[in-house]
């Protein structure tokens, strides 16, 4: 992370170099910029409530609620529409989000409430009752980053073999769970729609949950949010990796998402420290316009897509995560884990 504030410095310099009005290049760049913003290129995020914020006014079809906690806040964002789903990017369907400083340095009490709301959440979304469930979880175990699905299932509570070997249709206490890991193309040679269609018409789940790791387009919200959704999920939209979306109407079940950001790009990390030496600043001087150039001038998108087009010659479409993640995804697919449990399986105690 300190290689990236240091790239974060080199362009601050260069953005001074750029940021007179006379200079030629810099209004070809700040021209391009305002060009890409404006035609409606948005930078990427897997977040719902991300990309509702990044709309310059409000807009119809979207209903918004929140609830404050002492750890958190939980966002809950309803796109009821198609149109607002052009607008916004993402799908129509119900967007629990819960929010807090660090997931993973939440106390034990903390811990056990957010693990109660997020269970509530899953629950609420998937209009859960007896279900046959299918737990899955997305991305490539060998990169860390990309682990939080893959680990989360190691900690599920799986119990369809039992049903299977008693012959049982209900259980007073647990739902007949199972889980997958579909693994990834590049390891597997195989299509992760092509593995988890199969499996589906094979068991017949009631619930689909759909575990994967996000980006996020804040660097404050890397590791630090859940999200939950019953409009599906598209496996490596945030980094412009499509595959094809897993929802109700391409699996032919109920589908659940749930993910945590654990990466974001270079771009996003830069505007950020950009944002927060204004806001420095602003609390020293009156001259912030005067120090920052012309980038004062700017609004939080065009200077992303302004950084985009300086970054990109010289390290193309880099996505970065945080130097400890492999202790985070550990934390973070433990607190998943048991909120799957507590919300399928009825006579659950959190461990």
């Amino acid at each position: 992370m300190m290689i990236i504030f240091a790239t974060a410095n080199q362009l601050y310099r260069l953005f001074m170099q750029k940021s007179s009005k006379k200079n030629k290049k810099f209004k070809k760049y700040y021209n391009k910029a305002n060009m890409n913003f404006t035609g409606g290129i948005m930078y990427r995020t897997d977040l719902a409530y991300e990309a509702n914020e990044s709309l310059a006014q409000k807009v119809e079809g979207i209903v918004l609620k929140t609830q404050n906690y002492s750890h958190g806040e939980i966002v809950e964002l309803e796109i009821t529409d198609k149109e607002a789903e052009k607008t916004v990017g993402k799908k129509v369907g119900k967007y629990i989000t819960y929010e807090t400083k660090s997931l993973k340095n939440l106390s034990q009490k903390s811990r056990n409430e957010v693990i109660d709301i997020l269970a509530k959440a899953i629950r609420d979304v998937s209009d859960m009752s007896r279900e046959r469930v299918l737990v899955v979880g997305l991305g490539n175990r060998n990169i860390t980053a990309d682990a939080l699905g893959p680990k989360t299932l190691d900690k599920i509570k799986v119990t369809r073999q039992y049903f299977k070997a008693y012959n049982k249709e209900y259980d007073e206490d647990f739902n007949e769970v199972s889980i997958l890991e579909p693994g990834v193309l590049g390891t597997t040679g195989i299509e992760t729609m092509n593995t988890i269609t199969g499996v589906v018409e094979k068991i017949k789940p009631t619930l689909l949950i759909v575990i994967d790791a996000l980006a996020s387009r804040k660097m404050r919200r890397l590791c630090a949010v859940v999200q939950i959704t019953d409009a599906g999920i598209e496996p490596g939209s945030g980094i412009g990796n499509m595959q094809g979306s897993l929802n109700r109407e391409s699996i032919g079940t109920k589908v659940v998402a749930v993910g945590i950001p654990t990466v974001v790009d270079t771009a996003t990390i830069v505007n950020d420290t950009i944002e927060m030496m204004e806001e420095t600043l602003r609390d020293k001087t009156d001259d912030v316009g005067q120090i920052m150039g012309i980038l004062s001038d700017l609004e939080y998108n065009e200077k992303h897509a302004f950084i985009k087009e300086i970054l990109s010659p010289m390290y193309g479409e880099s996505i970065v995560t945080p130097s400890y993640v492999d202790e985070i995804i550990n934390s973070l697919s433990e607190l998943l884990a048991e909120s799957i449990n507590k919300a399928v399986h009825p006579g659950y105690v959190n461990s």
